[in-house]
């Protein structure tokens, strides 16, 4: 069994960790601004990869050829265009309170699990309930019913299984980060250049740009592909490399409190009660979750080291 992370890899990994949730925050209520501005999905997935790999293209010509390519590219397949389209086809069509619960529930449990039953790695009673009351402010903030659903029947429940795929794919990325041990901005830039080099034939071919004069490209390209496609990725990979698959795993169930507080200044939202409620319980259960094991609390290892 491995050790648990010191108190100054686990300050480093928490910053880490929060400085990518502040990116997806932002992320997710620049999207939201994007959609209702006239971007399509396909629009904004071309920004999130095509300016990633542009920005990290040299990174990666510099030092990511070095890395285990086969690798990168399963990665790329795994929070790609596929991700993100599947993800962005579900906001379209199953109220916004099931995409703030499913994905990010589904990234925690898929990773959690695949350490637990694959890696077969201990999880300490103390980190499990804090999980729980991270998954409950998840489901508080779902409980707001302040927008209409987008769809009803079949196409909600088709929307929901796109967040299903999408949660499970990202929670599966996250594992794989802890178990290879990739360098982050490295793997960052090379899962950026293949997925860039995936969808924009496609996205030419099939779509081509929108009919749309007027449309704000440089804002979304920096929130999407400087923010979501560059930092925030680069940052999250980091924190699974100071903190292992387990502790890391939980940032990702902090994107909705986090998006909720992004709105604040970025939109102008102010959070109701219930939101503010949901954002509460998650913060404890991430404290919780991120304790420093005892004696009697072995702690989530970080992951085995890859094979030379």
């Amino acid at each position: 069994m491995t050790e648990a992370p010191s108190p100054a890899r686990l300050a480093a990994g928490i910053a880490l960790g929060l400085i990518a949730v502040t990116g997806w925050g932002l992320f997710n209520v620049g999207t939201e601004i994007g959609q209702a501005q006239g971007f399509r999905p396909q629009d904004l997935t071309l920004l999130r990869y095509g300016v990633a790999g542009l920005v990290l293209l040299p990174w990666f010509l510099w030092r990511g050829l070095r890395l285990d390519q086969w690798r990168l590219i399963v990665l790329a397949l795994l929070v790609g265009p596929a991700f993100s389209l599947v993800f962005n086809l579900g906001f379209r069509l199953a109220p916004l309170a099931h995409a703030v619960v499913i994905g990010p529930g589904m990234s925690v449990l898929v990773a959690l699990a695949l350490v637990r039953f694959v890696d077969c790695q201990p999880i300490s009673a103390l980190r499990i309930f804090g999980l729980a009351l991270l998954l409950a402010g998840l489901l508080v903030i779902g409980a707001d019913r302040g927008g209409s659903p987008k769809a009803t029947g079949l196409w909600a429940v088709a929307g929901d299984l796109c967040f299903v795929i999408s949660g499970s794919l990202w929670g599966t990325f996250s594992w794989l980060l802890g178990r290879w041990r990739m360098p982050p901005v490295e793997t960052t830039a090379g899962v950026a250049v293949y997925a860039s080099a995936l969808f924009i034939p496609a996205y030419l071919l099939i779509w081509g740009f929108p009919d749309a004069p007027g449309l704000p490209w440089l804002d979304q390209a920096v929130i999407q592909g400087v923010i979501a496609g560059s930092g925030a990725p680069a940052a999250f990979a980091a924190a699974v490399m100071l903190l292992g698959t387990g502790r890391a795993s939980v940032f990702n169930a902090l994107v909705p409190p986090s998006a909720v507080l992004m709105a604040i200044p970025v939109a102008g939202i102010l959070p109701n009660p219930l939101q503010w409620l949901g954002v509460g319980l998650a913060t404890i259960g991430l404290t919780l979750s991120m304790a420093l094991p005892t004696r009697r609390d072995p702690g989530l290892p970080r992951g085995p080291r890859p094979v030379t």
